[in-house]
């Protein structure tokens, strides 16, 4: 600590003095009480600069904890963040791929259109991706059963072609019996004026069966 030092005035030989005389003047003494008192108050100062330094060290160490738990939760909402950021690209990629399947099927754009736009709003509605997948499952079971349905038809379109074939071929050999049998050529005529007639009777049909299925495709 810092001493304060009275000043060196003080006789060297006490013995130039009096007798009787005092060997530290008056006038010395309360110089004395002074510096003491001045130098309590030094040491006081010096003890609370202590205990202040002590206190912002203190505040140092706790300002640097809140410094550090500010870098941990900048580093979680910046992996916070590439996460979203990940989310939003598989987004992007699920819309491209059901883009891809509308384009595909074709007859169900319609539909494609609509799921696409909700597809283009999940990033405002995470919330309600669940319940709109489950109807988009269901739209394609639709699609599913009417693509069965279509497969029914063209079956019974295919047995209908079969028994056409089999009947020309009944012709065929009809046309050949009466070929070989010399019919006159008034009834080879008719003969074959009633199997045009027959044939192109099954020619409509058939069309309205295809004009039928393509309308039902639609």
């Amino acid at each position: 600590m810092f001493q304060l030092r009275m000043p060196d005035c003080w006789p060297v030989n006490p013995m130039l003095y009096l007798p009787g005389a005092l060997t530290v003047p008056e006038d010395f003494k309360g110089e004395w009480i002074m510096e003491a008192l001045m130098q309590s108050q030094i040491n006081s100062i010096e003890k609370q600069g202590i205990k202040n330094g002590e206190e912002i060290a203190g505040l140092s160490l706790r300002v640097g904890k809140v410094e550090q738990q500010v870098v941990q939760l900048t580093e979680v909402v910046t992996d916070t963040n590439l996460r979203v950021g990940k989310l939003e690209h598989q987004m992007v990629t699920l819309t491209d791929a059901v883009t891809d399947i509308g384009v595909r099927v074709g007859k169900t754009e319609e539909s494609i259109v609509r799921i696409d736009k909700h597809l283009v709003r999940i990033d405002e509605h995470l919330v309600r991706i669940d319940d709109r997948l489950v109807l988009i499952d269901k739209k394609f079971e639709l699609v599913d059963e009417r693509f069965d349905k279509m497969d029914l038809r063209f079956d019974k379109m295919d047995l209908r072609f079969d028994k056409m074939d089999a009947r020309f071929n009944s012709v065929e050999s009809q046309l050949a019996v009466i070929q070989s049998n010399y019919m006159t050529k008034d009834m080879f005529h008719i003969y074959i004026t009633k199997q045009t007639h027959w044939i192109m009777g099954m020619m409509v049909a058939l069309a309205g069966v295809v004009f039928t299925a393509a309308r039902y495709i639609h």
